[in-house]
């Protein structure tokens, strides 16, 4: 199960979310300018799916998903505000306990304009 704070999302990402009705996905839609985010998160299962989406293609620019992600951390990093997205095994055999720093994964931002970055 994905250890996350619904609260951290909705700050970073500034947008309420499309809820499945038992609650099953999370779906965050930023856009700015011609781009837009499409952020899933499946929380049962720890699922995460990131897409991007320019207004002149009809298909998506870019498209990832994680399975099996451990964790979600909203970072600060001098005046940038961010979320990390641990990938699956990222902490050995311990569970992702929700306070330490993910060494590796995929970084999301949206300002000043939207970014989706793997680091590590």
């Amino acid at each position: 199960m994905l250890v996350w704070d619904e609260t951290d999302v909705l700050a970073v990402l500034e947008v309420e979310p499309e809820v499945e009705a038992d609650g099953i996905w999370h779906k965050y839609t930023v856009s700015k300018g011609s781009i837009t985010l499409a952020l899933t998160i499946y929380q049962y299962d720890g699922d995460v799916r990131f897409e991007l989406f320019s207004e002149e293609s009809e298909r998506a620019l870019f498209s990832m998903q994680l399975i099996d992600c451990a964790g979600v951390a909203r970072k600060y990093e001098r005046s940038q505000e961010y979320l990390e997205f641990a990938p699956a095994q990222c902490f050995g055999t311990s569970r992702y306990d929700g306070e330490s720093s993910i060494p590796y994964g995929v970084r999301i931002s949206v300002k000043p304009s939207i970014n989706v970055s793997l680091y590590g």
